[in-house]
């Protein structure tokens, strides 16, 4: 939803503000199956909210509200983009424009309460498990200028032991951008270090659809939460993907490293199926840190 962070504020938001007796982590005293879904704003908001589609996926959530405790986080689509390209014309600060992305995914949120049963829109982490102790579905939008609500997803799932889900418009991780490239392979399943790997290779590629922004990816990677990346536009996939069956989508989870780290992939080996593959053991290539002189650097 919003450009740039700082990589200490998720440090920084989760030390100082939700520290409320060490419940968070890896404590999840629910008796049922803990996701925290980060809804896409690719999937379900256009230039205009996809009615049909929220619908849609409100009508999974209540049938699978007795199975599962869901938090919902919703994002801002082509509406909050809209808004901050205006913001930007009026003279709108990077504070401000994140503080009117963060105010539409609230109304966007609230849309989604309309058709979830026993939901209730919240602002605050802290908030969430009294709700859920109470059988509702926290709705979220935006929480924090400089972060992301997928970054704002993982956090809420980190503070509860929930896993994350992020529903988006393609279906899953590939090694390069599936719109760009119509060979990209899917993963199926990767390590949270093969994650990360992917990660800083789409941003060194200009032009790059990321998956993941790198905020949400250290959350995810220091707290070793198993996450779920599918396509929000297949419903019944989602479905597989929340009881445990086979889906289509990719698992970030704790596994041994795929990928080779000196070239981005082995095309021919990777073609097969990594969730029901064994692990393959690979030689590293370690890459020495390059030497830089200060004269050689530039300052203008």
């Amino acid at each position: 939803m919003f450009d740039m962070f700082n990589e200490d504020n998720a440090e920084k938001y989760s030390n100082e503000s939700y520290s409320d007796n060490n419940s968070n982590s890896n404590s999840n005293s629910f008796e049922k199956k803990g996701f925290v879904i980060s809804v896409g704003g690719s999937v379900f908001i256009g230039e205009k909210p996809f009615v049909e589609k929220i619908i849609d996926f409100c009508e999974v959530i209540n049938e699978l509200n007795n199975e599962f405790n869901f938090i919902i986080v919703v994002g801002g689509g082509k509406i909050s983009r809209n808004y901050i390209s205006a913001g930007m014309s009026l003279g709108a600060n990077n504070f401000e424009l994140d503080s009117i992305g963060i105010s539409v995914t609230k109304t966007n949120a609230k849309l989604f309460s309309l058709a979830i049963k026993k939901s209730v829109v919240l602002e605050k982490i802290s908030d969430a498990k009294i709700f859920l102790d109470q059988g509702k579905i926290p709705i979220f939008g935006g929480l924090f200028e400089g972060m992301t609500t997928d970054a704002d997803s993982v956090l809420l799932a980190e503070k509860l032991g929930f896993d994350f889900i992020n529903l988006s418009n393609v279906d899953g991780i590939f090694d390069s951008d599936p719109k760009e490239n119509e060979n990209a392979i899917l993963f199926n399943e990767i390590s949270f270090n093969d994650m990360n790997f992917l990660l800083k290779d789409f941003v060194s590629k200009p032009g790059q659809n990321i998956f993941l922004d790198l905020q949400a990816a250290n959350i995810i990677t220091r707290s070793k939460i198993k996450s779920f990346f599918v396509n929000g536009n297949h419903l019944e996939n989602f479905k597989n993907c929340l009881r445990g069956n086979d889906f289509k989508g990719t698992i970030v989870c704790d596994v041994e490293d795929f990928i080779e780290k000196d070239s981005v992939l082995d095309k021919k080996s990777t073609r097969k199926s990594i969730k029901k593959s064994k692990p393959i053991k690979r030689i590293r290539v370690v890459e020495e840190d390059e030497v830089i002189d200060p004269k050689d650097i530039d300052f203008r």
